[in-house]
């Protein structure tokens, strides 16, 4: 990513990269997954788990596959996706039953308490100010509401493992990432904004090898989870 002389995060060449990203896949014929599967099933589970309590929802950062607000809205949801990406929502199915909008996670387009719920899901790692985020979140949903969170779990079991295999304490974030959280960190953004209701541990998907499935079944337990690949939290708005 490039910075600015002041050390901030030049957002037009932001945009740019992520314009060429969706600019290429569209050139190519290829679809884009902005989430792997664990992560998404996660979405899913929490949105669903507390779908009796609302009706509107924003999906903010939704990128360009919608499975969750896809689902939502055939529960009979009124859901609205936005991304920072034009490129991305163009990606996004013809015929699918998200009002789809673009727009920045920092300055959101829409007026104060609009939605029950928001997702925010593996997005505030790509936003230069992540708290700016947070305080949209909060300003657009109503008293109450429900925010359904993750981010890239900065200490995930797979880059300890990596880590140790290479004898390195260096730390490669993900290519795109700004940052990665740690728990505490997660807790030290969403504080005075909203409050934690449910943590749910987030898998790798691995199952090709005894090692593998082993950590993710502990991860899937709890006796692993802080070692998630992301943190997942539902919280609500104080």
């Amino acid at each position: 990513m490039h910075l600015l002389e002041n050390n901030e995060f030049d957002v037009s060449r932001l945009r740019d990269y992520y314009e060429g990203q969706g600019r290429a896949i569209r050139d190519a014929g290829g679809i884009i997954s902005c989430s792997e599967k664990p992560t998404v099933d996660v979405v899913m589970q929490m949105a669903t788990e507390y779908a009796t309590e609302f009706q509107t929802v924003v999906d903010v950062g939704c990128g360009a596959n919608l499975i969750y607000d896809e689902l939502l809205a055939e529960l009979g949801k009124h859901v609205v996706g936005i991304d920072f990406t034009f490129g991305f929502l163009k990606l996004a199915p013809s015929d699918s039953l998200t009002s789809l909008v673009q727009g920045d996670a920092a300055n959101l387009p829409f007026c104060a308490e609009t939605f029950d719920a928001a997702i925010c899901s593996e997005t505030v790692e790509h936003v230069p100010d992540d708290t700016a985020v947070i305080n949209e979140l909060a300003r657009i949903l109503r008293p109450g509401g429900w925010l359904f969170f993750t981010v890239p779990n900065l200490w995930n079991a797979a880059r300890i493992i990596e880590m140790v295999k290479h004898l390195s304490v260096r730390v490669e974030l993900m290519q795109g990432h700004l940052r990665e959280y740690s728990y505490r960190q997660v807790s030290n953004l969403l504080r005075g904004k909203f409050e934690v209701q449910k943590i749910y541990a987030v898998g790798f998907g691995w199952s090709g090898s005894p090692f593998g499935g082993r950590v993710e079944s502990l991860v899937q337990q709890g006796l692993l989870s802080r070692f998630s690949k992301s943190i997942a939290v539902a919280a609500r708005k104080i």
